[in-house]
């Protein structure tokens, strides 16, 4: 059996409930070496979300991954953040110890510096709003050709947004920065709603690993129990750890190659990803170059592999519908 080389991911967080799980993801899968992670403004304030990141990666004994701050806002506009389902802390009142570490200044800076030095070795993962990556190309536009891949969890094809009835939350909390990124010529692929939403934990989930006490069984148990204890909700979706795991494993989703831009001033659609998904079409009005794009995923094996990742036993396929 031939071992394939770890990938090297700069994971880019905004760290609430599912940046949580997929920040264990990223640490506890074997094919993955995490290089750095950076944090950014987005579903609460960068320092709740530097703290966060500290705080869940030094629970997973991953205290040697280096964390840096970036962005505290968007490139224009006003900040928006999502404390109404992630908790006034990020983490939905989740009981983990607080880190002791500090993050380094200058997350972008940093960002920039690490992949320079490496040329075609970093994989960036984004599964926060797009501000880090944005300014780090503006300051930097060489950063383009060196980045191995660009891997977002943002958007919908089709799929309704979240945020608005068009526009996903990472997308509309910066629309200026998504077009920026979306605009450069590197290999980027797109994890939107269409797949994220299908991907999902559920109470059944929650309750058949209600025994499960390793450090991944207990950070999934504080993070979510927020949403199943005081919200009441019956399921929710597995959107960040997706993404990581597209990253590694691609052919968990179906994935189209088109163009796709991000609207930036529609009275009613900033913030939507715009997707040709025509399937006739000769030429397409969007500028720009073509994306990976992903329009389905196949639900079963996604969850088996959030699960074995983190050492917990999948539950039965009841588990696959939302309640």
């Amino acid at each position: 059996m031939v071992m394939r080389a770890p990938l090297r991911m700069i994971l880019d967080v905004d760290t609430g409930i599912d940046d949580a799980l997929a920040l264990a993801v990223a640490v506890r899968h074997r094919a993955v070496k995490l290089e750095a992670v950076l944090s950014v403004a987005g579903n609460v304030g960068l320092d709740l979300t530097t703290r966060n990141t500290l705080t869940v990666l030094d629970w997973l004994g991953a205290a040697d991954v280096p964390v840096a701050a970036g962005a505290g806002g968007p490139l224009r506009g006003a900040v928006r953040e999502a404390s109404h389902w992630h908790g006034a802390d990020g983490l939905g009142g989740a009981a983990l110890p607080r880190s002791r570490r500090t993050a380094l200044d200058d997350g972008v800076g940093y960002l920039i510096e690490r992949v320079l030095a490496e040329p075609g070795q970093l994989t960036v993962v984004c599964v926060a709003p797009l501000t880090n990556l944005a300014l780090a190309v503006q300051r930097a536009p060489e950063l383009v050709s060196a980045v191995r891949e660009v891997v977002l969890m943002g958007g919908a094809a089709r799929a309704p947004g979240n945020s608005t009835p068009v526009a996903e939350f990472n997308i509309y909390a910066d629309p200026e920065a998504a077009d920026v990124v979306f605009r450069q010529r590197w290999p980027l692929t797109m994890v939107g709603l269409d797949v994220t939403n299908r991907v999902l934990f559920t109470r059944h989930d929650r309750d058949a690993l209600a025994g499960a006490r390793s450090s991944e069984g207990l950070l999934l148990s504080e993070v979510t129990r927020r949403h199943f204890d005081d919200l009441g909700v019956e399921a929710i979706a597995l959107h960040d750890p997706l993404a990581v795991a597209v990253a590694l494993e691609p052919d968990l989703a179906t994935m189209v190659e088109t163009e796709a831009v991000v609207e930036t001033r529609g009275e009613h659609t900033r913030g939507q990803t715009v997707v040709d998904l025509r399937s006739h079409r000769q030429t397409s009005m969007l500028p720009g170059p073509t994306r990976r794009v992903c329009v389905d995923v196949d639900v079963a094996r996604a969850r088996e592999f959030f699960f074995t990742t983190l050492g917990l036993d999948a539950p039965g396929s009841a588990a696959l519908q939302p309640g």
